[in-house]
């Protein structure tokens, strides 16, 4: 805008000059002609170099507007990129408090190496997500003595429906004669179920896999 206004008021002081050398009462028409053809050119180049400047103008305000507009729409693309993202975040599950139910399968005991090595099924059927899933196994001998035992936690949630298998190890002893397992979580106590059949977390997997794809 400053360079358009110094364009025309170099115009405007070329037609003051040419008027007042028509006006300044010259006896020699050749020198009137050509105060006359001066100003005509001058006027000429201000509206050329008026009508450049002006599209520099507009060529710059358009370039503005283009980049403007090109970073709007690579935020609203990077926006639209990171909503599948939250999205695809696992949903948080509050835990159960009180007594949640288990069911579990008859623990299955061997003897490797010289250690004991007990390894237990379990299934939450609770209504909520078990949190802290502890599992205690004590050793006995045949006079109701505790000979030795082991303690383990499920270090994740264990959803509803979920199979784990917990493994219980502890040296072995001449001694032992009988196991018991207890069972407790976080927030609570745990009624545990015997049962004679559970799910395999890989087969329910599969399983959700094929009613995905015949879907």
């Amino acid at each position: 805008m400053n360079r358009l206004s110094f364009i025309w008021g170099i115009a405007l002081v070329s037609l003051t000059l040419s008027a007042l050398g028509c006006g300044g009462g010259s006896s020699n028409g050749d020198e009137s002609t050509l105060s006359e053809t001066t100003a005509e050119e001058a006027a000429v180049e201000a509206a050329e170099a008026a009508g450049e400047a002006a599209g520099e103008a507009a060529g710059e305000a358009a370039g503005e507007a283009a980049g403007e507009a090109a970073g709007e729409a690579a935020e609203a693309a990077g926006e639209a990129a990171e909503a599948p993202a939250e999205s695809e975040r696992p949903i948080f599950v509050a835990p159960i408090r009180g007594i949640a139910e288990v069911a579990y399968l008859t623990p299955d005991t061997e003897v490797i190496d010289g250690e004991v090595i007990t390894r237990i099924t379990i299934q939450n059927r609770a209504t909520g997500a078990i949190a802290g899933l502890k599992v205690d196994e004590f050793w006995y001998d045949s006079d109701g003595n505790t000979v030795g035992g082991d303690s383990q936690r499920h270090r994740q949630p264990l959803l509803v429906g979920e199979v784990v298998t917990i493994e219980l190890r502890m040296p072995r002893n001449s001694r032992m004669n009988r196991n018991q397992i207890q069972f407790s979580h976080a927030n609570g106590e745990i009624k545990a179920t015997n049962v004679d059949e559970l799910p395999d977390p890989e087969e329910e997997e599969e399983e959700e896999e094929e009613t995905e794809s015949e879907s």
